[in-house]
C-alpha cells in the first residue's frame, strides 16, 4: 500500500515535471524569436550603412562592391534592378540559388520580407542611381545558418532545466520530510490503532509546531485507547472468569433459538461439551421442562423460575431453574438466559431439619406425656395408695431422666456443628482409656453376663480431647453391650499400625441389615427401635460419634451382618 508521502512526491514530480518541461518550451521559443528579432536588427543595420554608403553612386560601382563582399560574411546581398531580376550578389551564393522577387511583392523601404519556403529573412533598402533610375540591395540571412544558436540555447535551456529539476527535487523531499513524513507515520498509527494495536506511538520531537502537536495528540489518543482497552480487557476476563467458574449453571439462548454459551457449571452438572453451542436448543437440554420454560420466555418475556428434578446419569438431582429474557437497547427480545442452581444438598438438609424437628417433637413428646399422665392419675388419688405413689413416680424419674439426657445430647450436638467449637487436645493413652472405659461399664456388662475384654497391640498415644474421645468410646461400647444376647462377648481393641491407630469395637449381637448401615450416624435414626427405647437411648449417640470423630481427622467404618454382630473401626492419622 503507498503511503501518503509516497503519492505526494509522486504527484509533485510529474507536476514539477510538466512546469519544467512546459517552462522549457516557451523559453526555448521565446530565446528564438529574441535572436531573430536581433538577427533581423542587425541585417537592418548593414544593410542602412550599405545603403547610405551606396546612396548616389553608379551601377557599376554598386555591383562592383557587392561582388567584394567577404564570402565569410554571415548574410547575403542581392543587387535587383526595377524589375526585380538580380544582376549581382554576393559570390558564393549567386550562383547557388534561383532567387526572383514578385514585382508585386517588393517591400516597401524599410521593411523586413521573409521567404518561408526558402527559410531566411531578408531586408530591402532602394538606392537612388547617380544616372538616374533605382536598384534594390536586398540583405539575406538564411535561417539555416541560425540552428547551431538554436541548438545551443535548447541545449543550454534544458541542462539548466535539468539541474533545476534536480534542486526542485531535493527542495520537495526536504520539504515532504519535514511536513509530510510525519502526516505519513501518524497515518500508519492510526492504522495500527483501528487493529487493535494500541501500543502503537508517534515520534514526537519535532520542530514544527503543527506536526509536533499532532504527535502528541495522537499518542495521547493511543495511551487512552490502551488504558480503556485494558481496563476493558480487565474487566472481561473478570466476568468471564466469574461467569466460567460461578456455582451456578448458566446457559444463554438467542432469539434464534441457538445456544451461544454454556460455562463450566452446566457442562459438570449435564456432562455436556462444547459441541452444544451453535446448536438449537430443541433435544439438546437436560429436560423437556426447561425447554417449556424457554417458551414460555419467549411467549410472555418475563422471567420465570421452576424447581425441576432432573436425572444426570444415575443421580437425580434437584435444581431451581432460573429463566429471563435478553432485551436489546431498542427492546427487542434477544434470547434468553438460564440459570441453574443445584439445591439437591438444600432439599436434603431442609428434609433433615424437618425429620429433626419432627423427631425432637416426638422424642420430648413421649416422656412429657408419661410424666403428665402419671401425674395427673397421681392427683386423681393414686397418691393415696403407696405402691402404686411408688412406681409412677419412680415412672416419672425415669422419663425426666431420659428428657434430660435428651436435651443434654441435643446442646452437645449443637456445640459440635458450631464453627467456633475448640477441642482440647491433649497427649492420650489409648489403651489406659479403654482399660478405663471397661472398668466403667464391668457392672453394665455383668448385669447381662456379657464379657468386655481389651487388647492392646503396641503403645497406641494421640493428640485428642480426652473427654470426647472417652464419650466416643463409652457410646460405642455401651451400644454393643445394649444390642448383644445376654452370655456374649464384646472385644475392644486397639492396634498400632504404620501410618495409623485403629480402635475397634466388635460385638456379636443382633448386627445391622445391609440397607440400614449408611444411615446409622443419622440423627434419631434406630435401627431397632423398641430396644432403643427400652436402653434409655436417644438415639443421637452415633450422631455425637461421627461429628467428635470428624473433628479429631479420623474415619469410622461399620461391619455388620443382620444376627452375627457388628465391628466399628475408628482410624486415627499417624502424625
Amino acid at each position: 500500500m503507498k503511503t501518503y508521502r509516497s503519492r505526494f512526491m509522486t504527484t509533485l514530480i510529474f507536476l514539477v515535471t510538466g512546469v519544467l518541461l512546459t517552462l522549457g518550451i516557451v523559453l526555448g521559443q521565446l530565446f528564438k524569436d529574441f535572436y531573430l528579432d536581433s538577427e533581423r536588427d542587425r541585417l537592418k543595420e548593414d544593410a542602412q550603412l550599405a545603403a547610405l554608403y551606396l546612396e548616389g553612386g553608379e551601377l557599376d560601382e554598386i555591383r562592383e562592391y557587392v561582388g567584394q563582399i567577404d564570402d565569410g560574411s554571415s548574410f547575403d546581398i542581392l543587387l535587383l534592378n526595377s524589375r526585380m531580376e538580380v544582376i549581382a550578389g554576393t559570390p558564393f551564393r549567386v550562383g547557388s540559388i534561383d532567387y526572383k522577387i514578385d514585382p508585386s511583392m517588393v517591400p516597401e523601404e524599410g521593411t523586413f520580407g521573409e521567404a518561408d519556403e526558402d527559410e531566411l529573412i531578408q531586408y530591402t533598402k532602394p538606392i537612388e542611381l547617380a544616372t538616374g533610375g533605382t536598384v534594390y540591395l536586398t540583405f539575406i540571412r538564411y535561417v539555416s545558418d541560425l540552428e547551431g544558436v538554436y541548438n545551443r540555447i535548447w541545449l543550454t535551456i534544458a541542462l539548466a532545466l535539468f539541474f533545476s529539476f534536480f534542486i526542485i527535487l531535493f527542495v520537495l523531499q526536504h520539504l515532504t520530510n519535514q511536513f509530510i513524513r510525519p502526516i505519513d507515520e501518524a497515518t500508519i498509527v492510526l492504522r495500527e490503532l483501528a487493529d487493535g494495536n494500541y501500543r502503537a506511538r508517534v515520534y514526537e520531537l519535532r520542530n514544527d509546531e503543527e506536526t509536533g502537536s499532532l504527535a502528541g495528540s495522537i499518542n495521547v489518543l493511543a495511551r487512552n485507547l490502551e488504558s480503556i482497552s485494558l481496563g476493558e480487557s480487565v474487566q472481561r476476563a473478570r466476568l468471564e472468569s466469574l461467569i466460567e467458574y460461578m456455582g451456578a449453571g448458566l446457559l444463554l439462548v438467542d432469539e434464534r433459538g441457538i445456544v451461544t454459551l454454556v460455562n463450566r457449571s452446566y457442562r459438570e452438572m449435564f456432562q455436556y461439551d462444547d459441541l452444544s453451542i451453535g446448536q438449537f436448543y430443541h433435544g439438546i437440554l437436560p429436560s423437556p421442562e426447561v425447554e417449556t420454560l424457554i417458551e414460555d420466555v419467549y411467549l410472555t418475556e418475563e422471567v420465570h423460575r421452576r424447581q425441576l428434578s432432573i436425572r444426570t446419569g444415575f443421580n437425580q438431582k434437584t435444581y431451581m431453574v432460573s429463566a429471563a429474557p435478553i432485551f436489546s437497547d431498542t427492546g427487542m427480545l434477544r434470547g434468553t438466559t438460564l440459570l441453574f442452581n443445584d439445591i439437591t444438598e438444600l432439599k436434603r438438609l431442609e428434609k433433615m431439619r424437618k425429620d429433626f424437628v419432627a423427631n425432637v417433637s416426638h422424642e420430648l413428646k413421649t416422656p412429657l406425656t408419661s410424666i403428665r399422665g402419671f401425674s395427673e392419675t397421681l392427683l386423681d388419688g393414686a397418691k393415696e395408695v403407696p405402691e402404686l405413689r411408688d412406681q409412677f413416680l419412680d415412672i416419672i424419674q425415669k422419663e425426666a431422666t431420659r428428657m434430660q439426657m435428651l436435651v443434654e445430647d441435643l446442646l452437645e450436638l449443637s456445640r459440635l456443628e458450631r464453627d467456633d467449637f475448640q477441642m482440647e487436645l491433649v497427649s492420650v493413652d489409648l489403651n489406659q482409656l479403654v482399660d478405663e472405659v471397661c472398668l466403667l461399664l464391668s457392672q453394665k456388662a455383668s448385669k447381662k453376663s456379657i464379657q468386655l475384654e481389651a487388647k492392646h497391640e503396641g503403645t497406641v498415644v494421640l493428640q485428642a480431647d480426652l473427654n470426647r474421645m472417652k464419650q466416643v468410646i463409652m457410646n460405642l461400647v455401651a451400644n454393643a453391650i445394649n444390642y448383644s444376647p445376654e452370655g456374649s462377648r464384646v472385644e475392644i481393641a486397639v492396634e498400632a499400625k504404620a501410618d495409623s491407630y485403629k480402635l475397634r469395637v466388635k460385638d456379636n449381637g443382633i448386627g445391622i441389615a445391609e440397607k440400614e448401615v449408611s444411615r446409622i450416624f443419622e440423627r434419631f435414626y434406630r435401627v431397632d427401635k423398641a430396644r432403643s427405647r427400652n436402653s434409655g437411648g436417644t438415639g443421637l449417640g452415633l450422631a455425637i460419634v461421627k461429628h467428635i470423630i470428624d473433628l479429631h481427622h479420623a474415619t469410622i467404618d461399620v461391619e455388620s451382618e443382620e444376627g452375627k454382630g457388628t465391628t466399628f473401626t475408628i482410624t486415627f492419622p499417624r502424625v
